[in-house]
Protein backbone atom coordinates (compact mmCIF):
# COMPACT_ATOMS: atom_id res chain seq x y z
CA UNK A 1 0.00 0.00 0.00
CA UNK A 2 1.34 3.52 -0.86
CA UNK A 3 1.25 6.62 1.31
CA UNK A 4 2.36 9.86 -0.37
CA UNK A 5 4.46 7.73 -2.61
CA UNK A 6 5.63 5.40 -0.12
CA UNK A 7 5.22 1.90 -0.48
CA UNK A 8 4.58 0.38 2.74
CA UNK A 9 3.84 -3.33 3.98
CA UNK A 10 0.79 -4.19 6.43
CA UNK A 11 3.02 -4.25 9.25
CA UNK A 12 4.11 -0.24 8.73
CA UNK A 13 0.47 0.17 7.65
CA UNK A 14 -0.46 -0.61 11.19
CA UNK A 15 2.17 1.26 13.07
CA UNK A 16 0.72 4.35 10.66
CA UNK A 17 -2.77 4.20 11.91
CA UNK A 18 -1.79 4.00 15.29
CA UNK A 19 0.47 6.85 15.56
CA UNK A 20 -2.15 8.76 13.39
CA UNK A 21 -4.62 7.93 16.42
CA UNK A 22 -2.20 9.16 18.84
CA UNK A 23 -1.82 11.91 16.93
CA UNK A 24 -5.58 12.70 16.79
CA UNK A 25 -6.49 12.11 20.56
CA UNK A 26 -6.46 14.98 23.16
CA UNK A 27 -5.76 13.48 26.49
CA UNK A 28 -2.99 11.30 24.90
CA UNK A 29 -3.59 8.54 26.97
CA UNK A 30 -1.37 5.55 25.80
CA UNK A 31 -2.91 3.05 27.72
CA UNK A 32 -6.17 3.29 26.49
CA UNK A 33 -4.71 3.68 22.76
CA UNK A 34 -2.84 0.23 23.23
CA UNK A 35 -5.77 -1.21 24.84
CA UNK A 36 -7.39 -0.28 21.93
CA UNK A 37 -4.83 -1.75 19.06
CA UNK A 38 -3.88 -4.68 21.08
CA UNK A 39 -0.39 -3.50 21.33
CA UNK A 40 2.08 -3.41 24.62
CA UNK A 41 3.35 0.26 25.51
CA UNK A 42 7.08 -0.69 25.34
CA UNK A 43 5.94 -1.14 21.78
CA UNK A 44 4.08 1.89 21.27
CA UNK A 45 7.13 4.03 22.91
CA UNK A 46 9.60 2.23 20.66
CA UNK A 47 8.01 2.98 17.36
CA UNK A 48 7.02 6.65 18.77
CA UNK A 49 10.56 7.39 19.39
CA UNK A 50 11.17 6.31 15.42
CA UNK A 51 8.23 7.65 13.83
CA UNK A 52 8.87 10.62 11.37
CA UNK A 53 5.79 12.54 10.01
CA UNK A 54 8.11 13.80 7.18
CA UNK A 55 9.58 10.36 6.19
CA UNK A 56 7.44 7.27 6.51
CA UNK A 57 9.78 4.87 5.66
CA UNK A 58 11.00 5.53 9.75
CA UNK A 59 8.08 2.87 10.33
CA UNK A 60 9.30 0.58 8.08
CA UNK A 61 10.77 -2.80 9.46
CA UNK A 62 15.20 -2.65 9.90
CA UNK A 63 16.95 -5.42 7.98
CA UNK A 64 17.59 -8.30 10.58
CA UNK A 65 20.44 -9.25 7.88
CA UNK A 66 23.76 -9.34 9.84
CA UNK A 67 25.98 -6.38 9.04
CA UNK A 68 29.18 -8.52 9.45
CA UNK A 69 29.06 -11.97 7.70
CA UNK A 70 31.43 -14.94 9.18
CA UNK A 71 34.83 -14.82 7.54
CA UNK A 72 35.55 -17.99 9.56
CA UNK A 73 36.93 -21.06 7.02
CA UNK A 74 34.65 -24.08 6.93
CA UNK A 75 37.01 -26.80 7.85
CA UNK A 76 37.28 -24.95 11.44
CA UNK A 77 33.73 -26.26 11.94
CA UNK A 78 34.25 -29.72 10.35
CA UNK A 79 37.19 -30.06 12.88
CA UNK A 80 35.34 -28.80 15.60
CA UNK A 81 32.18 -30.61 15.65
CA UNK A 82 34.56 -34.04 14.76
CA UNK A 83 36.36 -33.19 17.96
CA UNK A 84 33.19 -32.92 19.65
CA UNK A 85 32.24 -36.37 18.65
CA UNK A 86 35.40 -37.82 19.93
CA UNK A 87 34.84 -36.24 23.45
CA UNK A 88 30.79 -35.65 23.96
CA UNK A 89 31.42 -34.82 27.55
CA UNK A 90 33.63 -32.04 27.39
CA UNK A 91 32.98 -28.59 26.93
CA UNK A 92 33.71 -25.92 24.70
CA UNK A 93 35.53 -24.15 27.37
CA UNK A 94 37.83 -27.22 27.57
CA UNK A 95 38.29 -27.07 23.63
CA UNK A 96 38.91 -23.35 23.83
CA UNK A 97 41.60 -24.01 26.41
CA UNK A 98 43.59 -26.68 24.58
CA UNK A 99 43.73 -24.39 21.97
CA UNK A 100 45.52 -21.67 24.25
CA UNK A 101 47.54 -24.57 26.00
CA UNK A 102 48.99 -25.35 22.47
CA UNK A 103 49.83 -21.55 21.20
CA UNK A 104 47.09 -21.54 18.60
CA UNK A 105 45.11 -18.77 18.80
CA UNK A 106 41.30 -19.60 18.88
CA UNK A 107 39.54 -19.11 15.38
CA UNK A 108 36.33 -18.51 17.08
CA UNK A 109 34.92 -18.17 20.84
CA UNK A 110 33.06 -20.65 23.29
CA UNK A 111 30.02 -19.42 22.93
CA UNK A 112 29.85 -19.53 19.03
CA UNK A 113 31.43 -22.93 19.10
CA UNK A 114 28.43 -24.04 21.26
CA UNK A 115 25.99 -22.48 18.82
CA UNK A 116 27.89 -24.89 16.59
CA UNK A 117 27.45 -28.14 18.37
CA UNK A 118 23.93 -27.22 19.67
CA UNK A 119 22.87 -26.67 15.41
CA UNK A 120 23.85 -30.03 15.38
CA UNK A 121 22.62 -31.83 17.96
CA UNK A 122 25.95 -32.37 19.33
CA UNK A 123 24.96 -31.35 23.19
CA UNK A 124 24.48 -34.31 25.31
CA UNK A 125 21.14 -33.68 27.54
CA UNK A 126 22.14 -34.14 30.92
CA UNK A 127 19.06 -34.16 33.89
CA UNK A 128 20.55 -32.17 36.93
CA UNK A 129 18.90 -34.35 40.26
CA UNK A 130 18.60 -32.44 43.77
CA UNK A 131 21.84 -33.45 45.63
CA UNK A 132 21.64 -33.31 49.82
CA UNK A 133 25.12 -31.55 50.56
CA UNK A 134 26.79 -33.63 53.66
CA UNK A 135 29.10 -31.94 55.80
CA UNK A 136 32.54 -31.91 55.45
CA UNK A 137 34.94 -32.65 57.88
CA UNK A 138 37.54 -30.79 56.72
CA UNK A 139 38.22 -27.90 53.98
CA UNK A 140 41.64 -28.30 52.49
CA UNK A 141 43.18 -25.55 51.52
CA UNK A 142 46.62 -26.89 50.57
CA UNK A 143 47.92 -30.10 48.71
CA UNK A 144 48.03 -33.09 51.09
CA UNK A 145 46.13 -31.50 53.67
CA UNK A 146 43.27 -33.86 52.78
CA UNK A 147 43.69 -36.88 50.61
CA UNK A 148 40.98 -39.42 49.84
CA UNK A 149 41.14 -42.63 49.13
CA UNK A 150 38.96 -45.48 47.38
CA UNK A 151 38.18 -49.10 45.35
CA UNK A 152 36.98 -49.32 42.65
CA UNK A 153 35.44 -53.10 41.26
CA UNK A 154 36.50 -53.68 37.77
CA UNK A 155 35.67 -57.47 36.00
CA UNK A 156 37.84 -60.15 36.99
CA UNK A 157 37.96 -59.65 40.18
CA UNK A 158 40.41 -56.86 39.78
CA UNK A 159 40.43 -53.57 42.00
CA UNK A 160 41.66 -50.30 41.35
CA UNK A 161 43.07 -48.58 44.60
CA UNK A 162 42.75 -45.11 43.75
CA UNK A 163 43.96 -42.02 45.97
CA UNK A 164 43.23 -38.02 44.90
CA UNK A 165 45.00 -34.95 46.66
CA UNK A 166 41.11 -32.72 46.87
CA UNK A 167 43.05 -29.40 46.18
CA UNK A 168 44.97 -30.18 43.36
CA UNK A 169 43.24 -33.05 41.59
CA UNK A 170 46.53 -34.88 41.36
CA UNK A 171 45.85 -38.78 41.65
CA UNK A 172 47.92 -41.79 42.06
CA UNK A 173 46.33 -45.67 40.71
CA UNK A 174 47.41 -48.98 40.96
CA UNK A 175 45.53 -52.18 40.39
CA UNK A 176 45.50 -55.35 42.62
CA UNK A 177 43.91 -58.73 42.18
CA UNK A 178 42.71 -58.84 45.74
CA UNK A 179 41.25 -56.20 48.30
CA UNK A 180 43.01 -56.74 51.72
CA UNK A 181 44.70 -54.83 54.38
CA UNK A 182 48.09 -56.00 53.28
CA UNK A 183 47.60 -54.55 49.54
CA UNK A 184 46.21 -50.82 51.03
CA UNK A 185 49.49 -50.35 52.80
CA UNK A 186 51.12 -51.65 49.84
CA UNK A 187 49.65 -49.08 47.89
CA UNK A 188 50.01 -46.32 50.58
CA UNK A 189 53.23 -47.16 50.98
CA UNK A 190 53.94 -46.36 46.92
CA UNK A 191 51.51 -43.21 47.18
CA UNK A 192 53.79 -41.59 49.86
CA UNK A 193 56.84 -42.21 47.62
CA UNK A 194 55.16 -40.67 44.67
CA UNK A 195 53.74 -37.84 46.76
CA UNK A 196 56.96 -36.92 48.28
CA UNK A 197 58.61 -36.65 45.12
CA UNK A 198 55.71 -33.99 43.81
CA UNK A 199 56.56 -32.27 47.28
CA UNK A 200 53.20 -32.85 48.75
CA UNK A 201 52.82 -33.77 52.54
CA UNK A 202 50.31 -35.74 53.28
CA UNK A 203 48.79 -35.22 56.92
CA UNK A 204 45.29 -36.94 56.20
CA UNK A 205 43.79 -39.79 54.50
CA UNK A 206 39.84 -39.89 54.44
CA UNK A 207 38.40 -43.40 53.29
CA UNK A 208 35.39 -44.79 53.79
CA UNK A 209 34.64 -47.91 56.35
CA UNK A 210 35.51 -51.12 53.69
CA UNK A 211 37.54 -53.56 55.54
CA UNK A 212 40.63 -52.75 53.46
CA UNK A 213 40.52 -49.74 55.56
CA UNK A 214 40.59 -50.82 59.00
CA UNK A 215 43.69 -51.88 61.88
CA UNK A 216 46.42 -52.60 60.37
CA UNK A 217 46.28 -49.75 57.71
CA UNK A 218 45.56 -47.30 60.48
CA UNK A 219 49.06 -48.57 62.24
CA UNK A 220 50.40 -48.36 59.01
CA UNK A 221 49.51 -44.83 58.44
CA UNK A 222 50.14 -43.72 62.14
CA UNK A 223 53.83 -44.90 61.63
CA UNK A 224 54.32 -42.48 59.04
CA UNK A 225 52.39 -39.80 61.10
CA UNK A 226 49.35 -39.39 58.85
CA UNK A 227 45.94 -39.24 60.30
CA UNK A 228 43.61 -41.63 59.34
CA UNK A 229 39.50 -40.59 59.00
CA UNK A 230 36.54 -42.46 57.92
CA UNK A 231 33.62 -41.40 56.60
CA UNK A 232 29.90 -41.64 57.83
CA UNK A 233 28.58 -44.89 57.00
CA UNK A 234 26.44 -45.27 53.67
CA UNK A 235 27.62 -41.86 52.84
CA UNK A 236 29.63 -41.85 50.01
CA UNK A 237 29.65 -37.91 48.82
CA UNK A 238 31.73 -37.35 51.69
CA UNK A 239 34.07 -38.78 49.40
CA UNK A 240 33.05 -37.17 46.18
CA UNK A 241 36.48 -35.91 44.95
CA UNK A 242 37.52 -39.47 44.08
CA UNK A 243 34.18 -41.04 43.66
CA UNK A 244 33.88 -38.32 40.86
CA UNK A 245 37.40 -39.00 39.20
CA UNK A 246 35.95 -42.90 39.00
CA UNK A 247 33.04 -41.75 36.99
CA UNK A 248 35.79 -39.69 34.76
CA UNK A 249 37.75 -42.92 34.71
CA UNK A 250 34.79 -45.43 33.59
CA UNK A 251 33.59 -42.32 31.02
CA UNK A 252 37.37 -41.70 29.31
CA UNK A 253 39.14 -44.59 29.85
CA UNK A 254 37.40 -47.99 30.45
CA UNK A 255 35.19 -47.83 28.34
CA UNK A 256 37.38 -46.16 25.32
CA UNK A 257 40.24 -48.68 25.72
CA UNK A 258 40.25 -52.17 24.74
CA UNK A 259 41.81 -54.14 28.02
CA UNK A 260 42.16 -57.83 29.09
CA UNK A 261 40.79 -57.77 32.12
CA UNK A 262 42.08 -61.56 33.37
CA UNK A 263 46.04 -59.50 32.57
CA UNK A 264 46.84 -57.87 35.69
CA UNK A 265 50.38 -56.43 33.88
CA UNK A 266 48.20 -55.39 31.10
CA UNK A 267 45.59 -53.46 32.75
CA UNK A 268 48.45 -52.25 35.09
CA UNK A 269 50.47 -50.67 31.88
CA UNK A 270 47.47 -48.99 30.56
CA UNK A 271 46.43 -47.53 33.53
CA UNK A 272 49.86 -45.74 33.72
CA UNK A 273 49.57 -44.18 30.42
CA UNK A 274 45.81 -43.29 31.77
CA UNK A 275 47.23 -42.13 35.12
CA UNK A 276 50.29 -39.80 33.51
CA UNK A 277 47.23 -38.38 30.56
CA UNK A 278 45.50 -37.38 33.68
CA UNK A 279 48.14 -35.42 35.94
CA UNK A 280 49.91 -33.99 32.95
CA UNK A 281 47.70 -33.41 30.26
CA UNK A 282 43.99 -33.83 30.92
CA UNK A 283 42.78 -29.71 31.89
CA UNK A 284 40.42 -29.56 35.26
CA UNK A 285 36.97 -26.82 35.51
CA UNK A 286 37.76 -27.35 38.98
CA UNK A 287 41.30 -25.79 38.97
CA UNK A 288 40.82 -23.04 35.90
CA UNK A 289 41.58 -25.24 32.88
CA UNK A 290 45.28 -26.14 34.68
CA UNK A 291 46.48 -30.27 35.02
CA UNK A 292 47.01 -31.05 38.39
CA UNK A 293 50.74 -30.92 37.57
CA UNK A 294 50.67 -27.31 36.65
CA UNK A 295 48.44 -26.16 39.80
CA UNK A 296 50.98 -28.03 41.93
CA UNK A 297 53.99 -25.63 40.34
CA UNK A 298 51.85 -22.34 40.49
CA UNK A 299 51.07 -23.34 44.25
CA UNK A 300 54.92 -24.05 44.84
CA UNK A 301 55.64 -20.71 42.86
CA UNK A 302 53.25 -18.41 44.93
CA UNK A 303 54.42 -20.05 48.11
CA UNK A 304 57.88 -19.23 47.74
Amino acid sequence: MKYHNVRLDSEACFRLRVMDAYCRMETKNVRALCKTFGTSKSWFYKWKGRYNPRNLTSLKSLSRKPKKLSSIDWSIVVEVCEWKRINPRKSQYYLFNEWLKAGRVPPCSPKTIYNWWKKRNLILTRYKRKRVKSKLFNKARLPGELVQIDTKFLPRKKYQYTAIDVVSKWRYLRVYPKLTQENTIDFVQKLLIEAKRKRINIKLIQTDNGHEFQAEFDKCLKSFGIKLQHTWIHTPDQNGVVERSHRTDEEEFYQETEIDYSNLEEISQKLKVWLEYYNTKRLHFSLNYLTPEEYLQKIRVSTI
